[in-house]
């Protein structure tokens, strides 16, 4: 049997979090992380909550989470990332732009991405 996820939502966090529900104008994403923290602060298991707001239990504790560190305002916005590809260093950079500027590719006429990535690595 799990244990209980009981988050206490003091009574002028639940105010805002019904308005958010309530409000026609309030993003999807938002109104759904709001019914989350609402009913888990009711007593429900991550489970049950899971189940009537059709999300996975794992999804429910990470929003449960995210109430507990940042308050409503953690509900409000997406957490960062890291961008997906590491960016070019500033040699790297001087490199494509030397090649482009003075150098031809060999049996070409001019650099496609493709050429330029293999020829800098």
């Amino acid at each position: 049997m799990g244990k209980i996820e009981r988050i206490e939502v003091p009574a002028a966090d639940r105010e805002r979090l019904e308005t958010l529900v309530r409000d026609r104008n309030t993003p999807q994403k938002v109104v759904w992380r709001a019914r989350i923290v609402l009913l888990t602060g009711e007593g429900l298991r991550a489970t049950e909550v899971a189940a009537r707001v059709g999300t996975s239990t794992l999804t429910v504790r990470r929003w449960r989470r995210r109430y507990t560190q940042a308050g409503v305002e953690g509900l409000l916005k997406d957490a960062t990332r890291p961008p997906g590809r590491k960016p070019l260093t500033a040699a790297v950079i001087q490199r494509v732009l030397h090649l482009t500027l003075h150098e031809k590719p060999p049996r070409a006429t001019h650099w496609s991405v493709r050429s330029m990535a293999a020829a800098v690595g």
